[in-house]
C-alpha cells in the first residue's frame, strides 16, 4: 500500500516536471526571440543616433566653416568615437543572441537592409566566426 502511494507520487511527480521542463523551454525560447528583437531595435536606434551625429557635424562644419569651434568639433568627434562603440558593443550582442552569426548571415541582412554593407565590413564581418 505504501509502495503504491510512493509510485504514485513519483509518477505524478515525473508529470509535472515533464509539464515545468516544457513551459521552461518556452519560456526560453521566448526570451530568447525578446533578446534578439532588442538588440535589433537598439541596433536600429544606435544607427540613427549615428546618422544624426555625422548628418549636424556636416551641417556644423559647412555653416561655421570660417569659424569653426575647435572645441565644438573634438566633441563631436567624441561623441562620434562613443557612438561607434555603442555600435560594436550591440554587434556583439547581436552576435551572441543569433542562432548562427557568419557570412551567409551579414549577406542576408544587407540584402534586406537590415545592416548597412559599411556596417557588414567595419563591424559585423570583423567579429563574425566563419570569418
Amino acid at each position: 500500500m505504501l509502495s503504491d502511494v510512493l509510485g504514485l507520487a513519483g509518477v505524478l511527480i515525473g508529470v509535472a516536471s515533464l509539464g515545468y521542463a516544457i513551459w521552461q523551454g518556452s519560456e526560453k525560447r521566448k526570451l530568447e526571440r525578446l533578446v534578439r528583437a532588442q538588440n535589433w531595435h537598439l541596433y536600429s536606434k544606435a544607427t540613427n543616433a549615428n546618422g544624426s551625429l555625422q548628418l549636424a557635424a556636416d551641417k556644423y562644419k559647412s555653416a561655421h566653416a570660417g569659424a569653426l569651434s575647435h572645441d565644438v568639433i573634438e566633441w563631436l568627434s567624441k561623441a562620434d568615437a562613443f557612438n561607434q562603440d555603442v555600435l560594436k558593443d550591440i554587434a556583439r550582442s547581436i552576435q551572441s543572441s543569433e542562432r548562427k552569426f557568419g557570412e551567409e548571415q551579414i549577406v542576408s541582412w544587407v540584402s534586406t537592409g537590415k545592416i548597412s554593407e559599411h556596417h557588414a565590413k567595419e563591424i559585423f564581418r570583423k567579429i563574425a566566426v566563419d570569418g
